[in-house]
């Protein structure tokens, strides 16, 4: 029995280093700059838009446009989504955002893995003066910013005349244009840069692929039947927990519950999930709202944090209270579970051979994720 696990697990383990990165595209990544690195750009390419950031906070996280993503990879096929997302199309990024407390003026800065910016936001006040530019002259200096400061092609895209907006402001006027790549489509899809004025200045670009319509309508109706089948899933896993209590309750009444090392185990899993949690901390830092105070939002998210750990412990303990006393029911010539982490425990056979199954579950759990993706 021992030597199928092993097959299977190997099986598991071939699949996953077969398929990896066609499943998991992300984890193929080039990366030419850093974290540390991007975040440098990102500061220096604000400084250059005439941001004062001395005394501003700053995050940096690496994120993807998941619609783009998916358009590509379930329309182009995998093999040439990969492609395209690798040369052609950008879709992964460093997000960097320098902000204060108390403070709607913010900025970010995109920076793709190569380096290069392709995204920018300036955040302001509705109400913060401006220029009042015609057409012509804010279009010019949109122009001249993909131009010279981005050092984009222009001969390469098609100015968009008809998704040219703009918004009279309390004391200015933004403006926003649209380049489309010309003879460029991933299927039905263009690829487009899309540039905004406040008042005079440069207040926003950004390039992205522009997933139709009426595919995003139909994505959605694909994640409403997956949320239908999450929601009916549930069921199952409620009538387990609902077992599990009531088992806990009627043989508590017995007094053959065994607390101490179930509670033991509960605060251990609660201050592992809680390191977790705080491990979690740049990306939980980075989504900051800035209409609250800083403190305020340190407290409510270690708050949080804490509470979900004590509600995964808590699901722990209601499963392994009953769990452990049914399995010495049942299984009385086997290793008990409290003995498990002792030196004799483990140094028996039934440790070893419960170790090695599981190493080879997690290879079979491994090829079947990756599986699971392709298809």
């Amino acid at each position: 029995m021992l030597l199928v696990w092993l097959l299977v697990g190997l099986a598991g383990a071939g699949v996953a280093g077969r398929y990896f990165f066609e499943a998991f595209p992300e984890a193929a990544v080039h990366f030419k700059v850093t974290r540390a690195q991007a975040l440098t750009l990102a500061r220096d390419f604000a400084t250059a838009q005439g941001a004062q950031l001395d005394g501003y906070d700053s995050t940096v996280v690496f994120n993807v446009e998941d619609d783009q993503k998916t358009y590509l990879e379930r329309e182009m096929g995998l093999q040439q989504a990969n492609r395209l997302m690798s040369s052609e199309v950008n879709v992964w990024y460093w997000e960097a955002r320098f902000f204060r407390p108390l403070q709607k003026e913010e900025y970010r800065v995109l920076v793709d893995p190569g380096g290069r910016i392709v995204g920018y936001q300036h955040v302001v006040e509705e109400a913060a003066p401006g220029e009042n530019l015609e057409r012509g002259a804010a279009q010019a200096r949109a122009e001249q910013f993909l131009r010279d400061t981005l050092q984009v092609p222009l001969a390469m895209y098609t100015f968009l005349p008809e998704d040219t907006n703009s918004v009279t402001r309390p004391q200015r006027t933004d403006w926003s244009f649209t380049w489309e790549r010309t003879g460029f489509r991933a299927k039905d899809a263009p690829y487009r840069l899309e540039v905004t004025l406040q008042g005079g200045r440069i207040g926003g670009y950004g390039e992205f692929l522009k997933v139709p319509e009426e595919w995003l309508r139909s994505y959605a109706s694909l994640h409403s039947w997956n949320n239908a089948i999450e929601t009916v899933a549930i069921i199952p896993y409620a009538l387990l927990l609902g077992a599990a209590i009531s088992v806990v309750f009627l043989v508590g009444r017995r007094g053959q519950l065994h607390w101490g090392a179930t509670l033991k185990l509960g605060l251990f899993i609660m201050a592992l999930y809680f390191a977790m949690q705080l491990n979690q901390w740049p990306l939980t830092r980075a989504g900051y709202n800035t209409n609250t105070s800083y403190s305020s939002f340190v407290a409510g998210s270690l708050g949080e944090a804490l509470g979900e750990s004590f509600l995964m412990s808590l699901l722990l303990v209601i499963a392994f209270l009953p769990g452990e006393l049914l399995y010495r029911a049942g299984q009385p010539g086997n290793l008990r579970l409290g003995s498990v982490l002792t030196r004799q425990g483990l140094r028996t056979k039934e440790f070893f051979r419960s170790g090695v199954i599981g190493i080879c579950l997690a290879g079979a759990h491994i090829g079947y994720i990756t599986l699971f993706y392709i298809v």
